[in-house]
């Protein structure tokens, strides 16, 4: 337990007011409708140190990822998808762009922390991402007296991450128009923006930091002298939140996407991010980073970033000698997933099956698209909730993003063990929270 989470356990048996604090937080209104109910109860805090060693080990990690195709398979797009298990229609649709080894950096990590450090579980590497609100929850709480005196003790600071996005979205609007407003529209699939409305806050927080930020869906876009528009309104970037296998699915298929990918070629709408980015946010990826004949093409530096964060994680295939054994042998500590995928969709942990359904699962997924990865073992963080007498151990996922501008702020969830194994919000025990960080660390 680091010393600021100490003093705060310390200071909430006492201090009312900073123990509901969450509670008492004055947050905007669509922020509150999309979340109020689902806040754990403190925010974390993490030395400034670590989290920024973290994001830089993103960085690298993704710089690696995007090299290999030409690293390690000649330059051939087709085979790098073979060999992270991405085929068929969903590998047309996700190479129809012009920026298939370039693209740029924006991602956020599913991560663990462990006693020794941060732990990958995936990398989400796109703009299809959660979470770029959660910096108004560290705002509202500097509001509230007791915990902005706390803060103010331990001298804690944040990264907005909404700050940080819209920057990036600026910087990209500023290639094709001069306005200080420009119009970003956050894109979804057929009837996607119906399914969450947490979308309202993230078009909240944008809105609020100066741009004309709307919400869209594919089939309603068109175009007007080679721009994007949405409702009459030419559209200055796209900001995607579309997975291709969503787009595959909706009526029309990957024609919906037309009119994006031509107002991008043709320099008159910036599409940020495009589904190529896709190619390097599954976990067949992180899979390829263990492989030996990827390790031998590494740096030093950069082996000891994946070393450091990417755990141990194989593309299960019937060529890896040796592969199956072990895997059987080390059933309780292994969970098997789709490579290609969100979430926690189709993951099996060994632990929640016996010896012989194991074996037969591994036989049955094998050379069909699936990894194995060592269960990542997270430090648990203790939380007060203030209707309990004393606090409950919680588990955390890290959902720390990153940009080239480095570290750009975190949402985490979190689950009580006893909730479950899969912390995401289609778990109802799942709450969420923001980070403060403290230290001598980078600001």
């Amino acid at each position: 337990m680091n010393h600021v989470l100490a003093s705060y356990n310390e200071a909430i048996q006492t201090d009312r007011e900073l123990r509901e604090s969450v509670i008492s937080a004055s947050l905007p209104p669509l922020f509150t409708r999309s979340y109020r109910p689902i806040l754990l109860s403190r925010p974390i805090f993490i030395d400034d140190s670590i989290i920024w060693q973290f994001a830089e080990d993103l960085a690298n990690v993704f710089r690696i990822l995007v090299s290999l195709p030409a690293r390690v398979f000649a330059g051939s797009i087709n085979d790098y998808c073979a060999a992270v298990g991405i085929t068929g229609a969903l590998r047309e649709l996700m190479t129809r762009g012009d920026d298939l080894t370039d693209p740029p950096l924006f991602g956020r990590s599913d991560a663990y922390l462990t006693d020794a450090g941060f732990q990958l579980l995936e990398f989400n590497i796109g703009t299809e991402l959660g979470g770029m609100d959660f910096a108004e929850l560290n705002h509202a709480l500097l509001k509230v007296p007791a915990f902005r005196a706390f803060a103010e003790q331990h001298a804690l600071t944040f990264v907005d991450t909404a700050d940080v996005v819209a920057g990036v979205l600026r910087e990209q609007a500023a290639r094709v128009t001069d306005s200080d407003r420009p119009v970003v529209v956050l894109l979804e699939t057929t009837d996607g923006l119906a399914h969450h409305f947490n979308f309202r806050s993230v078009a909240e927080a944008m809105c609020a930091r100066g741009l004309d930020f709307r919400l869209g869906e594919v089939q309603d876009l068109g175009l007007r002298r080679g721009k994007l528009v949405l409702g009459g309104t030419p559209v200055d970037v796209a900001m995607r939140f579309y997975a291709a296998g969503e787009i595959l699915e909706a009526p029309g298929g990957g024609g919906l996407i037309d009119p994006v990918l031509h107002a991008h070629a043709d320099g008159h709408t910036v599409l940020f991010t495009g589904l190529s980015s896709s190619l390097y946010n599954t976990k067949g990826g992180l899979a390829l980073l263990r492989d030996s004949y990827v390790q031998a093409s590494l740096t030093a530096d950069e082996r000891a970033a994946v070393d450091r964060v990417v755990p141990w994680t194989r593309m299960l295939r019937g060529g890896d000698p040796g592969l199956l054994d072990n895997c059987r042998g080390e059933r309780s500590e292994l969970i098997l997933k789709p490579s290609v995928g969100w979430g926690a969709a189709g993951a099996v942990r060994g632990a929640d099956t016996n010896d012989r359904s194991w074996s037969a699962l591994l036989t049955e997924r094998l050379d069909r698209g699936y990894v194995v990865q060592r269960i990542v073992h997270p430090r648990l963080e203790p939380v007060w909730d203030p209707d309990e007498p004393s606090p409950r151990d919680w588990a955390v996922n890290w959902g720390v993003f990153v940009t080239p501008h480095g570290y750009a702020g975190s949402f985490n969830r979190a689950l009580k063990p006893e909730d479950g194994t899969i912390i995401t919000f289609g778990n109802p025990g799942t709450r969420g929270t923001c980070v403060f960080t403290f230290g001598d660390g980078p600001r």
